[in-house]
This record gives structure tokens, C-alpha cells and sequence, in this order.
């Protein structure tokens, strides 16, 4: 019974002793326990300090915008299998600080370099190769994420994957049927850019329902383009503008401007932009588009051009629809009815035999003022030289052909030029000018010398007429188009003189 007692007495002082012994904290850690340290958030997201992916994360969790491209270093974990598409070439994929699942961020359809270079396949890209990345960054659906359209930077150590010099689908490519795409959207107030339900972008402060505008400005921005290597390359689209302007003069307020700068602060309201316009054709139906290009050879050979679409109105609104809008390598064609011509000719001549054209545009043909508001094209059926300017007519509102704004001195001017419908329906058409005022507007009536009538397309009428100007002063001097009959006209060598002076040939 003794024994039995003692027996059961050890038993309990050793569970006792084993128990007290779990309080003893261990020397050392085991080494199935490694310690894993905390990575710090390093990087500002700029291409020379790219956010590391604790960075990026960062970033978005403090509010960091939607709408800016931001660069992010990492190692790739995995590509989603199934994820490419021979036809998009994109992947989807993962990145982390050391290529481990741990901590990872999700790239969603990233391309192999800008301009949406293509990936070769899903085996472009493998476990722990280290890559930069240039995008956009949010939360979609709960998920820290690149949003698509992103684009490799460089792989390895090496300047994107697989970039091409000249990319075979363009620089830009955008059809806006479903997306902005590779644009951002900044708006400074009121109605935005937004991408219509038929499949285009659209911009206006109207609203049909409520028939009440919205005092807006918006812009479209491209992403940066290398021109670096360019041998020339053009801008195009194409677009439907209305109510830009009513009975010819432009609406106050409403502006539809394409702007470009190699010098983009990522806000547009303070970057110094360069209005290559031009003279945009005001559509009367939904259903005719027409063309807008522009030859880009100015800025080849320098890197992040950056190019925008710009529209605002105040009391009123145009509507701007554009759609399929690239930059590809090639110089622009010329199209029947469009001023798509590139620069030719001596631009400091004063250009009255319209054989100097500049960006699709007869030089020294673009007035500040509203005082020239036909849209103009070059045309072959000249009265002597190569070209005549072809004045666009309408049918609801006289277009005028106008000279840029220039000092005159009172006196009598002779006006003397050769013009020719250019359809069966004929045309007519008023010498005469405008006053300017220092805000580059219209100061008073616009004074004329009287109809010519009765122009047909089958032959060159000589037009002399005198202009006298009242006072010393700032004028434009314009031919108006009638829009009785309203069709199109032809105008070739213009001269203006003031007695032995010749001001315009």
C-alpha cells in the first residue's frame, strides 16, 4: 500500500516538474521558424525611383490617383495560365519584392513594352525575373492591382522586352469604342469626357433630358510617345462637331482643341501646350465623320510627346464625338475635302497664290479672330501653280475665307483674285473686311464691295474690287462665301495692294 502511495506521489511532483517547464522561454529559434522581416514601403513612382511593391501598395491605401502612371519594381511570382491571347499578346501575372508568393501584386493584361508591344507567349516571362512597370494602379473588385494597358519597362535590366523600334500597330492605337485605353481622364469641372453607349468618346456639357448645360472643361491626355527613332509619324482621328458655333460665329465659351507638348507636368491646366487645331469641319448630321491628321514631323526625334483633347463650354455647349484615333509612322495622305496636306513651300512668302501650305493649312489663311471660320482644303484645280484653296460652303450660314489679322492704314485697297465653284451647284461670293479689336474679336460690321454671282465650275472668274478701309487699325480681310447657293468655292491668286504697295500676293 506504501509503495502504492509513493508511487502515485512521483507520479504527480513530474507533472508538476514538466508543466513548469513550458514558461521557460526557448534560447533560440527553431529552424522550421524562420523570421520573416517587414518590407518597407521604398520609391516615389517616378521611372527614375520606381515604388517597390510594399510602395505601391502604400500608395493606394493613402489615396493615390487612379488616373496617373506610376513605375513599380519587382520579381515576377507566376503568369495566370491561360491568360494570353495571340491577338492581344497581353498577360496576366504576379509580382513581389523577391519573386515568392509572399506580399504578391496582381499585373492585370500588361504588355511587353509601350504601345502595346506584344508578349511571344505565356513563357515570355518567368519565375524571378525582375521587372519595371509602368501604369495605372487601384483597387478593383477588392484587389490591389496594375489596371490594364500596362506596360514593361525594362526586363532584367534591359529596356523593355521586346520592343520594337517602329511599333507595327502604331504608337497610339485607340478606337474609344469601349475605353479610353492608353488616355487619362482629368477633368476641371462640370461634365467629363465619357465613352458613349454607339462606341465612340464624346464630350459636351449638354444634357439631352434635362436640355440644361454644364459649365465643363475636360481633358483627354495621351500617355508619353518616344519619337526618338521616328522617321515621321502622323496623328489622325476621326470626329463629329456641332454647335461649335451658330450663323458662323463661334459660341462663346465652347472650345474642341487638340494640343500637344513634349513638356507634360501631369497637370494640364499648367503645362505649356501647342494648339495644332487647326480648323476643325462643323458637321450638320450624326452620321458623317470627318478627318482630322496632323503630320507629327516637328517632334521626331524627341521623347514623351504628349498629345490632348481638350473641350470646354460655359453658357452653351458644342458636342465633340471622336473615334479611331492613332499615331502610326508615315507622313498623312491627302484626302478628297480634307486639309491633310504636310508642310510645302516658303512659309514667310504672304501666300495670295496659295501655293505654301502648313499642317494641311494655307499659310498665313488662319485668323485669331472669328473673322475666318469656312473650313478650308487644299485643292489641285488651280488657276495658275499647283494648288487653290477650296472654301467650304453651307447652306444655312455665310463661311468666310479670311487673311490673318494685320495693321492697315486708311485708304482705298484693291482687291483682285480668280475664283471658281467647285460642284454644279455654283457659288457667290463679297470681297471685304473687318475691324479687330485688342481681344482679337470682330469690332464692328463686316463692310463689302458687293456680290459676284452666277460662278460656275466650269470656268476661272476674275474678281477686282475696292476695299476702303475708314481708319488706321487692326483688320482682317476676308471673301465670303454666300450661302445662297451655299456650295463650295475655289479662290487662287489674290492680290491685295494700297496704290504702289503691294500687301498681299
Amino acid at each position: 500500500m506504501k509503495k502504492f502511495i509513493y508511487s502515485c506521489l512521483f507520479l504527480a511532483m513530474a507533472a508538476i516538474t514538466f508543466s513548469s517547464c513550458e514558461d521557460v522561454p526557448a534560447p533560440y529559434n527553431m529552424p522550421n521558424e524562420p523570421e520573416t522581416p517587414e518590407v518597407q514601403p521604398t520609391g516615389t513612382g517616378t521611372a527614375a525611383d520606381p515604388f517597390n511593391v510594399a510602395g505601391v501598395v502604400k500608395y493606394i491605401d493613402e489615396g493615390g490617383s487612379a488616373e496617373t502612371e506610376v513605375y513599380v519594381k519587382g520579381k515576377v511570382v507566376s503568369v495566370v495560365q491561360g491568360s494570353w491571347n495571340a491577338n492581344y499578346g497581353s498577360l496576366k501575372y504576379y509580382i513581389s519584392e523577391d519573386g515568392t508568393p509572399t506580399n504578391q501584386f496582381y499585373v492585370f493584361n500588361g504588355y511587353a513594352g509601350p504601345n502595346r508591344t506584344k508578349f511571344s507567349g505565356e513563357d515570355a516571362l518567368k519565375q524571378g525575373d525582375e521587372v519595371v512597370i509602368c501604369g495605372k494602379v487601384d483597387v478593383y473588385n477588392g484587389t490591389k492591382e496594375f489596371l490594364a494597358n500596362n506596360y514593361i519597362v525594362s526586363l532584367n535590366g534591359v529596356g523593355g522586352a521586346t520592343t520594337p523600334d517602329t511599333p507595327t500597330d502604331g504608337y497610339i492605337n485607340e478606337t474609344f469604342s469601349k475605353s479610353f485605353g492608353t488616355f487619362t481622364l482629368k477633368t476641371i469641372k462640370g461634365t467629363p469626357w465619357v465613352i458613349d453607349s454607339y462606341g465612340y468618346a464624346k464630350a459636351t456639357g449638354y444634357e439631352n433630358v434635362s436640355k440644361v448645360t454644364t459649365p465643363s472643361e475636360s481633358y483627354l491626355v495621351s500617355k508619353a510617345i518616344d519619337l526618338s527613332t521616328s522617321k515621321g509619324a502622323t496623328l489622325k482621328f476621326s470626329y463629329i462637331l456641332r454647335y461649335a458655333t451658330f450663323n458662323g460665329v463661334p459660341t462663346e465659351g465652347v472650345k474642341n482643341q487638340v494640343l500637344i507638348t513634349e513638356n507634360y507636368t501631369g497637370d494640364p491646366t499648367t503645362t505649356k501646350w501647342t494648339d495644332i487645331t487647326g480648323t476643325l469641319t462643323e458637321g450638320t448630321d450624326w452620321k458623317t465623320w470627318s478627318t482630322y491628321t496632323f503630320d507629327l514631323a516637328p517632334y521626331k526625334g524627341k521623347k514623351n510627346i504628349v498629345i490632348a483633347l481638350h473641350y470646354a463650354c460655359e453658357a452653351k455647349s458644342g458636342t465633340w464625338q471622336i473615334k479611331e484615333l492613332t499615331v502610326k509612322e508615315g507622313t498623312p495622305t491627302v484626302e478628297p475635302g480634307t486639309p491633310d496636306t504636310p508642310s510645302t513651300g516658303d512659309t514667310t512668302t504672304p501666300n495670295g497664290d496659295f501655293e505654301t501650305w502648313v499642317d494641311g493649312k494655307p499659310n498665313n489663311w488662319k485668323t485669331a479672330s472669328s473673322a475666318g471660320n469656312a473650313s478650308l482644303a487644299q485643292s489641285t484645280d488651280a488657276h495658275s501653280g499647283k494648288y487653290s484653296v477650296k472654301v467650304g460652303g453651307s447652306t444655312t450660314a455665310n463661311k468666310r475665307l479670311g487673311y490673318k489679322e494685320m495693321k492697315l492704314k486708311a485708304g482705298t485697297y484693291k482687291i483682285k483674285y480668280y475664283v471658281k465653284a467647285a460642284t454644279a451647284t455654283g457659288a457667290s461670293v463679297q470681297s471685304g473686311f473687318v475691324e479687330i479689336s485688342a481681344d482679337n474679336k470682330p469690332a464692328g460690321n463686316y463692310m463689302y464691295s458687293g456680290y459676284i454671282n452666277d460662278i460656275t465650275n466650269t470656268e476661272w472668274k476674275l474678281v477686282e474690287q475696292d476695299l476702303v478701309i475708314p481708319s488706321d487699325g487692326t483688320y482682317c480681310i476676308v471673301i465670303m462665301n454666300s450661302r445662297k447657293p451655299g456650295g463650295d468655292v475655289l479662290i487662287d491668286d489674290l492680290t491685295l495692294t494700297l496704290g504702289e504697295t503691294v500687301i498681299i500676293k
